[in-house]
């Protein structure tokens, strides 16, 4: 996280995060924390008493491709590369619920050769559409070894979860994981328990942060030379055409609540020259 006397900004990976930390190294006064870590990793700096409680947002489409190509370049050093393609078998990962036994099955049974596959190449259509079929096909969820697998909704996006997990407290959060509550219900309870009131976009991160800068009074220092951690994606305009149709639907129908909520449009009737290899 970035902490400042009146504001935080928590971080969701892939949506400009590794520029926001490296810009504001260079203030004295303002602390840099672990990275992705959460409010309540944070409970000394009292944070929901902060003016100016700031979140990250990025398109979906360019977040699963900029995440997976990410992925395919660090490999092991991506949270969601190890998840994929490790046996999780942990007990603090496992869940007591519902899908307890279907989980640890699917763990000891996929194929992790396989998995690894699917990152062995970042300009592979064919791979990323695979990984997009495994991330958010639901016969594919326990595939995942993380909290995401033991989430009973199907209509919940993977990107969405991580965002509510960002977003609210645990307390909310866990609420995930209860099969009993309609899923429309779900979702419009934990959007009332969002504590962040202000998003910077990846796609207008400078600006979001020079109008933030002037608002808060804090004097804007030079973006100029910055590390942002980024792949080639963030200089390829044609990522689109990496998706299938089918899976540019199913993105659009699993992450609806953040094209909503964040006025992205969904591009599935666009008339683009999609991935038909797949």
């Amino acid at each position: 996280m970035i902490i400042g006397k009146n504001f935080f900004i928590i971080e969701i990976p892939k949506t400009g995060t590794s520029f926001l930390r490296n810009y504001f190294k260079k203030y004295k006064n303002i602390s840099v924390t672990t990275h992705h870590d959460t409010v309540e990793h944070n409970q000394k700096f009292k944070l929901l008493k902060k003016k100016y409680r700031i979140s990250m947002i990025r398109s979906p489409y360019a977040w699963y491709f900029s995440y997976w190509r990410w992925s395919c370049l660090k490999k092991n050093d991506s949270p969601l590369y190890k998840d994929l393609t490790s046996q999780r078998l942990k007990l603090k990962r496992l869940k007591f619920n519902f899908n307890f036994f279907n989980y640890i099955a699917s763990q000891v049974t996929k194929n992790t050769k396989d998995l690894r596959k699917l990152f062995s190449d970042p300009k592979s259509k064919k791979n990323f559409n695979k990984f997009l079929q495994i991330v958010l096909n639901k016969k594919y969820k326990n595939f995942l070894g993380s909290d995401y697998s033991f989430m009973p909704h199907n209509n919940l996006g993977y990107m969405t979860h991580y965002f509510f997990y960002q977003n609210v407290l645990r307390e909310n959060y866990n609420i995930l994981f209860n099969s009993n509550i309609k899923f429309n219900q779900m979702i419009k309870q934990l959007d009332r328990k969002i504590f962040t009131n202000i998003y910077f976009k990846t796609e207008n991160l400078n600006k979001d942060l020079e109008i933030f800068l002037k608002k808060s009074k804090i004097k804007q220092k030079n973006f100029k030379n910055i590390d942002k951690n980024s792949s080639t994606m963030d200089k390829d305009k044609d990522y689109l055409k990496f998706f299938s149709k089918k899976n540019m639907i199913l993105l659009e129908k699993k992450e609806n609540y953040l094209f909503k909520k964040f006025k992205y449009k969904k591009l599935s009737k666009k008339n683009y020259k999609f991935n038909l290899d797949y």
